[in-house]
């Protein structure tokens, strides 16, 4: 496993579409040693199967974030009220995580739901210091304190640590697999390799290439900003 922070982390919202998995995987887990993601969810979205458990199976979810070093949760909105139920029958198991991190956007419904996972957390035992938001597919243009206003309240109330990612183009290119590092394409020289390229088509083909890798690395810039924010560490 490769270097990177020992934290077990667990991400939920009672609301889907609020970018979850996308911080899981290209937030968290490259800068968490690229540890493994358990998936909860009763309708797998990863298409892995091996990562995919419901939530009725938490119990052996927890057995392998107990034994592992680091640990990235992704529980789905339609199976939080299952593991939360795990609370009742197994005491402080939400102690053995270090963080739980809570996705939002602007729609009114998501940021309710943002606020009430959040006060559901603290009600279970779980100090605000453990509580981390991050105001999600933000508009470049958006005030965050006006557009989030409802989540801003709560998350300062409750003294509860914040970051902002923002909308970009270059997530449509993070499909199949790619993660913004192979995005970026460090250390190559796309005007070496254009000037070199035989024909049109090429060129453009790299030229297509040289714009990916600069949203990219405009999106892992923001992502080492936010998890500094977040958790205190680069």
């Amino acid at each position: 496993m490769s270097e990177g922070v020992f934290m077990k982390v667990a991400v939920l919202n009672y609301s889907g579409n609020v970018g979850k998995s996308t911080l899981a995987r290209h937030l968290l887990q490259p800068r968490m040693g690229d540890c493994p993601i358990v998936y909860i969810e009763s309708i797998n979205e990863t298409g892995d199967d091996s990562s995919n458990v419901k939530g009725k199976d938490f119990t052996k979810v927890m057995v392998e974030v107990l034994a592992a070093e680091r640990a990235i949760v992704d529980i789905g909105s339609s199976n939080i009220e299952q593991v939360f139920s795990k609370v009742g029958q197994m005491g402080d198991i939400l102690n053995d995580f270090d963080f739980f991190l809570v996705p939002t956007v602007a729609k009114a419904k998501q940021q309710q739901d943002t606020v009430k996972v959040l006060r559901d957390l603290i009600t279970l035992g779980v100090p605000p210091t453990k509580l981390k938001v991050v105001f999600n597919h933000v508009d470049p243009e958006d005030d965050v304190d006006r557009v989030f206003a409802n989540v801003k309240s709560a998350t300062d109330q409750l003294q509860i640590a914040s970051a902002v990612i923002h909308e970009s183009e270059g997530f449509a290119f993070l499909q199949n697999g790619r993660t913004v590092k192979d995005c970026v394409a460090a250390g190559r020289n796309f005007r070496e390799e254009i000037a070199a390229a035989a024909s049109k088509d090429e060129k453009r083909e790299l030229a297509s290439a040289q714009i990916v890798s600069r949203l990219s690395k405009g999106i892992q810039d923001e992502m080492d900003t936010a998890f500094k924010a977040l958790f205190g560490k680069s």
